[in-house]
């Protein structure tokens, strides 16, 4: 049973907030250990706790504001997150709501990392990244990669 999770949020309708699910195709294009597990969150909001279920480890990848300067990729644990506004998104409340619920719902928690790109803003009903984001994304899938050693 894997227990490395990775789970890419996000929307490609709305520009760099698909950052994620670009990350999320090239990972899936990589061989993995057996014990990491892919999942496509997309816009799942608090139905991606099931994605949580019976793992130790997971990281999750998704593009946000406020952590660094446009491309940037940043690596955060939830407590970096604690006390960021809970402000929705396409895809819900955001990870910071997802991680409060995931503490009602789940003990022990497991070891979480999350891994994103800050984006200047994020564009409704608008394919694809802008210039800088789509630059970010190979460098999110080496450092996942280096997260999740064999």
């Amino acid at each position: 049973m894997p227990e490395r999770h990775v789970l890419c949020f996000g929307n490609e309708l709305h520009g760099d907030d698909g950052f994620g699910i670009g990350v999320y195709a090239q990972l899936n294009q990589l061989d993995w250990p057996s014990d990491v597990e892919l999942f496509n969150a997309g816009i799942a909001g608090l139905d991606a706790l099931r994605f949580l279920q019976d793992c130790r480890q997971a990281i999750l990848v998704d593009a946000f504001a406020g952590f660094g300067t446009i491309g940037q990729i940043c690596v955060l644990t939830p407590e970096d997150l604690t006390g960021q506004p809970q402000t929705s998104t396409s895809h819900g409340l955001g990870i910071p709501y997802l991680l409060e619920a995931l503490k009602i719902v789940r003990a022990p928690l497991p070891e979480i990392l999350i891994v994103g790109v800050e984006v200047a803003k994020v564009q409704p009903f608008c394919l694809g990244l802008s210039a800088e984001i789509e630059r970010a994304v190979p460098e999110a899938v080496r450092l996942i990669r280096e997260l999740l050693p064999e």
